[in-house]
């Protein structure tokens, strides 16, 4: 059953982007749905998406191949397998994204990239298959562009978390625009008109 805002259990959450305050607390400058007075695609919005994740994992709860008792079954362990199929054979590299100084393996994005299949560098080799920041002008970034590699921003992967589903690169160019005062980029044109037509739905998975 979908969750309201604020609403969890142990299993998991799901909270939709209706409000401006949902896309505020989630740290998206994209526009509600409720600001666009529009609603969700009813085809492949959010919700026909977890729905078909949940319809997945019921059958592979209930499925009699598993043998032993269905009492004995971890729901969690299961979304948590279908969760690392999203991204995988990805491997990524963060350019630009970390604060300084920081632990790239304690960063949400590292965290949610691994959760979501991925394997996670700082960095750059051959078996590299995307590069993630918000400046089309770093080392990493040229290097991507130079051999072919995706370059992508850092909603990627929160699109990609949010709808269980990898999301189209082209949808989310990188940059070089920086501001006045040298930091990264805020969300660009393109990504934040991308995000606009998208219904991000969180449907995390929570560990007692």
């Amino acid at each position: 059953m979908g969750k309201t805002q604020g609403e969890s259990d142990t299993n998991g959450e799901i909270s939709f982007l209706f409000f401006a305050s949902s896309c505020r607390q989630f740290g998206f400058s994209c526009q509600s749905l409720s600001q666009l007075k529009s609603d969700e695609s009813e085809a492949d919005g959010a919700l026909a998406t977890v729905l078909e994740v949940l319809k997945r994992i019921h059958n592979m709860f209930f499925d009699p191949a598993l043998g032993g008792k269905v009492e004995d079954r971890d729901v969690r362990q299961m979304l948590r397998s279908v969760r690392k199929e999203i991204l995988s054979g990805c491997k990524v590299v963060f350019s630009r994204v970390f604060p300084t100084k920081f632990q790239a393996e304690n960063y949400h994005l590292w965290k949610m990239a691994e959760q979501l299949g991925a394997t996670c560098s700082t960095e750059i080799d051959p078996m590299v298959t995307h590069v993630i920041s918000t400046d089309a002008g770093t080392e990493k970034s040229r290097w991507a562009l130079n051999q072919k590699k995706f370059l992508v921003h850092p909603r990627w992967i929160e699109a990609t978390n949010y709808l269980w589903q990898k999301q189209p690169e082209e949808n989310f160019p990188v940059t070089q625009t920086k501001n006045p005062h040298g930091h990264d980029h805020p969300l660009s044109n393109q990504n934040s008109e991308a995000l606009r037509h998208t219904t991000l739905t969180p449907f995390q998975i929570k560990n007692d």
